[in-house]
């Protein structure tokens, strides 16, 4: 009895059944769809907020090149910044598309004294 029911779920002709053509576009979709979500939209996210930075980038923000090279802005043209780096205010040019992130001259105080703030609430609330 146990052969009858293997055979009557065989396919003909050792061919494909419509249901294993459907779970292999389905798992195709699946990965595609895991891709989606995992690689392509956090990408998108990061390239929004690089260009949201660099279109409110000023004179005087702290930025860091693709290089790892971190600089003050003390130009901006264009297509091209100009940073000084380093204790001896070296100037370096690079393109628009070598900042990988800026700083603003504020954004850094702001910051810490959000931290500060939180570490004070937990040592209080310690207490």
């Amino acid at each position: 009895m146990f052969n009858l029911i293997l055979a009557a779920d065989a396919p003909a002709q050792g061919g494909y059944t419509q249901m294993d053509l459907i779970m292999g576009v389905g798992m195709i979709a699946l990965f595609g769809a895991i891709m989606y979500f995992m690689i392509y939209l956090p990408q998108k996210k990061r390239d929004k907020k690089l260009k949201e930075q660099m279109d409110k980038l000023c004179i005087g923000d702290k930025v860091v090149t693709i290089g790892g090279l971190v600089g003050i802005v003390a130009r901006i043209t264009d297509d091209d910044v100009t940073i000084y780096t380093s204790a001896a205010n070296t100037p370096v040019t690079y393109t628009k598309s070598a900042i990988q992130t800026v700083v603003p001259r504020n954004g850094e105080a702001a910051d810490t004294s959000k931290k500060k703030d939180k570490k004070e609430k937990k040592s209080e609330e310690e207490q």
